[in-house]
């Protein structure tokens, strides 16, 4: 029995999958069968059920998979003490957050903390929001950033910061002159929107709704760089959050308004499994992250 084995089957638990645990640690599919049949002889147990397009933990793999996950931990965390003692940090962090954070809030912090810790690689994916709570369960990511965090079980949310909604226009548009706006003023104006259900869209919508402003909504996406093309080409108007939009702004071919009398700010939030043991280059990335503000 050896770490790599015990990697692989943790993560063919996790993946339920031995193709994508295989891609996971740069291996063949062959290779990774190899190890995992080698582990199952000398345990005296078979682990996996197999069958086409499906892969599950038999009893006997359930019963040993907390084992195997906390001698990994120990393993790494031995690893991270050796590295920190000779002054630097070395892990892995698995990271998913929505577009409009990951593209425009944390990518100067991400240059700054990959510059800093050469050592640790940074696996970094764009999701939806609904998706990263479920890839945090599932054990698939270690961190999630999300902005209007929910309360869901086993799940902790960190706040971290706020950003502002805005409303953007074409610079041609007749709101593409001013500095600000009210909301009634946009009453029957064609709209872009996320797409219904998003935490944005829903905050968004409440906004609309208790000043009495109904809009036409005559696109939706879930990707804020197609909201802002569609927004430059004139089809309608858009409330996004500040910060995605300053590059477009800076060029001149999208008008930012501050909205008037009401509270337009959006609270940000880092995302963990509940009572998880985070490693020290996590642990490290949080800590660096709330003093990167």
């Amino acid at each position: 029995m050896n770490l790599t084995q015990l990697r692989l089957f943790r993560d063919i638990a996790r993946e339920k999958s031995f193709a994508r645990a295989a891609r996971g640690n740069h291996m063949t599919q062959p290779a990774v069968s190899v190890h995992i049949k080698k582990l199952e002889q000398e345990l005296g147990k078979v682990l996996f059920k197999r069958s086409p397009g499906n892969i599950q933990l038999t009893t006997d793999g359930l019963e040993i998979l907390d084992d195997v996950k906390e001698i990994l931990r120990l393993s790494e965390g031995l690893k991270m003490q050796a590295s920190l003692q000779r002054g630097e940090l070395v892990g892995s962090i698995r990271l998913a957050t929505i577009h409009s954070i990951g593209m425009y809030e944390l990518g100067d912090f991400l240059a700054a903390f990959m510059k800093a810790h050469p050592r640790v690689a940074i696996h970094l994916e764009f999701q939806r929001f609904d998706d990263i709570y479920e890839l945090l369960l599932q054990e698939k990511i270690d961190l999630g950033v999300v902005a209007y965090p929910e309360k869901r079980t086993n799940i902790e949310s960190i706040p971290y910061g706020r950003d502002e909604l805005v409303l953007v226009s074409s610079p041609s548009h007749p709101f593409g002159k001013r500095a600000s706006i009210s909301l009634n003023q946009l009453q029957g104006e064609p709209f872009i929107a996320f797409d219904q259900g998003m935490p944005t869209r829903l905050a968004t919508d409440k906004l609309l709704a208790e000043a009495g402003v109904t809009v036409d909504v005559r696109m939706t996406n879930d990707n804020i760089y197609t909201l802002k093309k569609a927004v430059e080409a004139g089809v309608g108007l858009a409330i996004v959050p500040s910060g995605t939009v300053n590059e477009e702004v800076d060029r001149g071919t999208l008008a930012r308004l501050r909205i008037r009398d009401t509270d337009t700010t959006r609270p940000l939030a880092l995302l963990k499994r509940r009572r998880a043991k985070l490693g020290a280059a996590t642990e490290t990335f949080i800590e660096q992250l709330f003093q990167f503000q």
